[in-house]
């Protein structure tokens, strides 16, 4: 029996393009050389995918996600998004700058208190004109969310709950498998191939990245989570078979296929890691790129563990993706000085 064709990259494209999505995010970011920090491991060659310069609002990896996830709420003209979401949230700060693109309102719920001192992510909300609201969990979150698209719509207005838009995983992983094309059509021009990537992934992201491991083959994903709050197997596999049916494609990914650690996650979601800061100061020492204590200093502290360990040949190519997340440096100003 013959194997199944490995699909084109322009067939991938035309089942996403089937999809409802807005123009956002600047897209095919570049993809570095970092060839300093190659040489502080001893090997193997890593590239960065810089996925932190999409452009909006400081840039992020929420950018390529809201084109499709915005792209449905449009569907309801809403004047108004609400979105329920951290204290520091990079996706908070990225959803407001794109609501701004489309001439939108944006209100934010965020889980915690108001800090004394605003900085991080919450400062570039404000600059950006949110309506920021806080709930201290998120049972209160979510009822403040229905409060005020009530108050949205008593008003006149027209509200869209992002948090309940069908679209929120499946844009992660749809996004994720795009940005993957892009990386092997950059290493194609350097005539190499990637051997794994290296992702800050709950499990949305590194669907995308699964799944076109699954339809193309040829390398394998390395996720690395923040929190300890998800089963990541099941939840990274089934949020690749929503990703899979809404594109209309055949095949399946199963749990084991999945390959996601929480090992580097440290003292907790949201709460930097020693680990953590000593990828982030790496990163900046050796290639001048800022990583985040949160989510992608941890992501790169699981890929430099790894490297150190002797898990990889030299000549392997490493793609590791810089989400974002820039502003957390000046929320954890004191581990730098």
């Amino acid at each position: 029996m013959n194997a199944p064709a490995v699909p084109s990259h322009q067939a991938i494209r035309e089942r996403i393009a089937t999809l409802p999505r807005l123009d956002i995010a600047l897209k095919n970011t570049p993809l570095e050389e970092a060839r300093n920090l190659t040489r502080e491991l001893g090997g193997p060659r890593i590239f960065v995918k810089r996925d932190d310069l999409t452009g909006v609002a400081l840039g992020g990896n929420k950018l390529r996600n809201l084109e499709f996830r915005l792209a449905y709420a449009m569907t309801e003209e809403p004047d108004t998004v609400i979105v329920g979401l951290d204290l520091q949230s990079n996706s908070a700060r990225q959803t407001v700058g794109a609501c701004n693109k489309l001439g939108l309102k944006t209100i934010l719920v965020l889980e915690g208190r108001k800090p004394n001192n605003v900085q991080g992510n919450l400062l570039v909300d404000y600059l950006l004109g949110a309506e920021v609201h806080f709930a201290a969990t998120q049972s209160e979150q979510r009822l403040l969310l229905e409060s005020l698209a009530d108050d949205v719509r008593a008003q006149g207005g027209r509200p869209h709950i992002l948090n309940d838009n069908p679209m929120f995983d499946v844009a992660s992983a749809v996004a994720y498998l795009e940005m993957t094309l892009e990386v092997l059509e950059q290493l194609a021009q350097r005539e190499l191939k990637p051997n794994y990537f290296y992702m800050s992934s709950s499990g949305k992201g590194s669907a995308g990245i699964i799944l076109a491991q699954k339809l193309i083959g040829g390398f394998a994903m390395h996720a690395v989570c923040a929190t300890d709050e998800f089963d990541l197997p099941r939840r990274t596999a089934g949020i690749a078979r929503k990703t899979i049916e809404a594109l209309g494609l055949d095949l399946t990914i199963e749990e084991d296929e999945v390959v996601n650690t929480e090992a580097f996650v440290g003292r907790g979601y949201g709460l930097p890691s020693d680990a953590g800061d000593e990828a982030v100061r790496l990163f900046a020492r050796t290639e001048g790129i800022i990583l985040d204590p949160i989510y992608t200093g941890k992501a790169a502290a699981g890929m430099v563990a790894h490297i150190r360990e002797g898990r990889f040949a030299q000549d392997d190519v490493i793609v590791f993706v810089h989400t974002g997340g820039t502003p957390a440096i000046f929320t954890w100003n004191e581990l730098w000085h």
